[in-house]
């Protein structure tokens, strides 16, 4: 009996051989290219300017930059580290890596990838860091009776606006990096807005303890008024600044004041009482012995 195989066998085989070490070769040559690329990020609590931070670095000439891109990994993934540790939904929130891996897959090699998304620090900080080695991370603050305005006047952790419930963990997540006063529900809009807030400034402290190795550059929204601080920023970042930078810096940030009229009507709500209910809040946290970080944005610029 012929045992030898047939030529359109044979040639089958050996195309099927080829086709994997051309698959080899271009997985390696994908996985270079995606390991070779910087990644900024950014911590923010929403509120805070992250959209005019993005804005402002996307005039770099290194620099594709993205507010908020798809998946924004909110939603189901933000009640998986609400009710459990961070181990737990790991390999389901990775998502966020492959879709990350496939943008830098379809950019130019020198380019760096940014993204100023306040669900960083909540839903997926824990697998980029783990995915990719050239991560740097922007800690922008807003002055905060300034944000807690804008949360109240939002309908932020009130019935008045349902759609912040997709975006904004609870301070007394299981994931939370600071114990809260009280349980959610004793607590009123104002106490859950600030309560929330401070837990994002003790996130970011948390994550720069945990990661002594990724540089992070703190920032406040109100020096991006200033062409120097913008000039340092992008230094330190070692990005270059262009004409479109010099224009971008002076333009005002997106104030909804739309949105704003609509959740809270005539309610006049001052940046005083803002700063009050902040301070009401800190002194019955200092009562309960809870260690409020000392890095809250709380001197006006």
């Amino acid at each position: 009996m012929n045992n030898q195989p047939k030529p359109n066998s044979l040639f089958s085989k050996i195309s099927k051989g080829k086709q994997k070490i051309i698959q080899k070769i271009q997985h390696s040559i994908n996985h270079n290219k995606i390991l070779s690329h910087r990644l900024i990020f950014c911590i923010n609590s929403g509120r805070s300017g992250s959209n005019y931070l993005s804005e402002l670095l996307g005039t770099a000439e290194e620099v594709i930059s993205y507010h908020e891109p798809s998946p924004s990994m909110t939603g189901d993934y933000l009640t998986m580290v609400n009710k459990s540790e961070y181990a737990t939904s790991f390999s389901k929130r990775r998502f966020k890596s492959s879709a990350i891996k496939d943008i830098l897959l379809k950019i130019p090699d020198d380019k760096i990838y940014c993204e100023t998304n306040h669900m960083f620090i909540k839903t997926f900080f824990d697998v980029v860091v783990q995915d990719f080695p050239k991560i740097e991370v922007i800690i922008l603050r807003r002055y905060l009776p300034k944000v807690l305005k804008s949360f109240i006047e939002l309908g932020y952790f009130s019935d008045k606006n349902q759609a912040w419930k997709f975006w904004m963990s609870s301070p007394n997540a299981v994931t939370a990096a600071i114990p809260c006063i009280d349980v959610d529900v004793n607590l009123d809009q104002w106490d859950l807005s600030i309560a929330y807030l401070i837990d994002i400034e003790a996130r970011a402290k948390r994550f720069q303890q945990e990661y002594p190795g990724i540089n992070t550059y703190e920032v406040c929204l109100e020096e991006l008024n200033n062409f120097a601080k913008v000039e340092s920023l992008f230094e330190q970042l070692k990005i270059s600044l262009t004409d479109s930078t010099k224009k971008m810096y002076t333009q005002k940030i997106n104030q909804r004041k739309e949105t704003k009229k609509k959740y809270s009507g005539k309610q006049d709500i001052s940046l005083s009482h803002c700063q009050e209910r902040i301070e009401e809040y800190i002194q019955r946290a200092n009562d309960l012995n809870i260690s409020i970080p000392t890095t809250l944005a709380l001197e006006s610029y």
